[in-house]
């Protein structure tokens, strides 16, 4: 697991960052109007996003229209982004909003679509029906750090939290998702 100071995630989230000079680039291009930035946005981070929102709602058919709102959005807001963080987690950040508002308004909550992806370790659709069942926050949390092989940084920036919340927060959504899947029927 990799540290970092409070100084290397103040760096990172530092408005102007040098690391997001190129993200800032296309950004500004999509907020031109330029629609092969947008398509090389799209193209470069489609899939992953996809696979973030079908990972938090367990639906495919949220999954394939909270994508193409999380770019919608990019699109009318591309003008608004100005590098404090990469534009990954500035789409992602999009994402889980959607998510989180998704969520919010279903009623009565609908039972996720979970089938398998393919023949994985048994404790595969345990572990995705888990993270199903715990709260958006951590739910999250694990899919960004886990699934989504974010840093530390990377996600104290994107959620504005400190490094010392992240790691309490982490270890707590990791012992529920434990309890969760140990007391799974089987």
């Amino acid at each position: 697991m990799t540290h970092f100071s409070m100084e290397t995630i103040a760096l990172h989230q530092a408005e102007g960052s040098p690391g997001f000079a190129e993200d800032r680039e296309i950004a500004r291009r999509c907020a031109s109007g330029d629609e092969r930035a947008f398509r090389e946005v799209f193209e470069a981070h489609e899939p992953r996003l996809r696979m973030l929102i079908y990972r938090n709602l367990g639906s495919k058919e949220d999954a394939e229209e909270l994508v193409a709102t999380t770019f919608l959005r990019f699109w009318r807001s591309a003008r608004q982004y100005r590098g404090a963080s990469s534009l990954k987690s500035y789409l992602t950040t999009i994402a889980l909003n959607l998510c989180r508002d998704t969520i919010r308004k279903r009623r009565p909550i609908q039972q996720p679509d979970v089938s398998p992806v393919c023949d994985e370790h048994p404790l595969a659709d345990k572990i995705r029906m888990g993270l199903l069942e715990l709260e958006t926050e951590d739910r999250e949390l694990l899919s960004l750090y886990y699934l989504e092989d974010w840093d530390y940084a990377e996600m104290c920036a994107s959620l504005g939290i400190s490094y010392d919340v992240l790691r309490t927060r982490l270890v707590r959504a990791r012992k529920k998702l434990r309890s969760i899947v140990e007391n799974s029927n089987d």
